[in-house]
């Protein structure tokens, strides 16, 4: 294998692009060890795909895109971490809080709220979003329950999360709590 042709090639490329790469995620990411990362993920990929991809007309502008790509993921799951850990920090602080009897009392209040803001939504985006999020079903698995696209059951839990996030912002409530939903939720 060692002695393959495509192989010496991949070499070559990994050898020739690496660094490139790296200052590319890392305009992405500005996270060193992140960016190599996410540069050695796309090498790896590549490998495993190179037979499917040996026609490529433009290998560098391929890898440039996939590391684009793969940097983005890496920063939404980054973002959907913090959001969540928000969530469980304000629930943290507010237990702590001396006032959090209060808090503890207001908890029938808030689940009220969010089951009033999911009444609200338009009927579609209702069902949609307890499909995903109260069932815990994948976007493709609400599609087939649903009839729909996958595309459009995005659509609408993008527009229910927004619509969500509106309400409850009216009342003051941490947009965090929507992470939280399963918690409050019985199934």
């Amino acid at each position: 294998m060692i002695t393959s042709p495509s192989y010496q090639a991949y070499k070559e490329l990994f050898h020739s692009q690496y660094n490139d790469l790296c200052n590319y995620a890392y305009s992405f990411l500005k996270d060193d060890a992140a960016a190599e990362d996410v540069v050695q993920e796309t090498f790896i990929k590549l490998w495993e795909k190179h037979r499917q991809l040996i026609d490529i007309p433009n290998i560098k502008a391929y890898l440039f895109r996939a590391v684009r790509n793969n940097s983005i993921s890496v920063l939404r799951k980054q973002s959907t971490e913090e959001a969540g850990n928000k969530g469980f920090e304000w629930l943290a602080e507010t237990a702590e809080d001396p006032d959090a009897k209060e808090v503890e009392n207001a908890k029938p209040y808030y689940e009220q709220l969010v089951y009033e803001a999911i009444a609200n939504l338009p009927p579609q985006c209702r069902e949609v979003f307890t499909c995903c999020r109260l069932q815990g079903m994948t976007h493709q698995q609400a599609a087939t329950k649903l009839g729909l696209s996958a595309k459009t059951v995005e659509n609408y839990m993008g527009r229910a999360l927004k619509l969500l996030r509106k309400y409850l912002q009216q009342y003051g409530l941490p947009v965090s709590i929507l992470f939280l939903l399963k918690i409050f939720m019985p199934l």
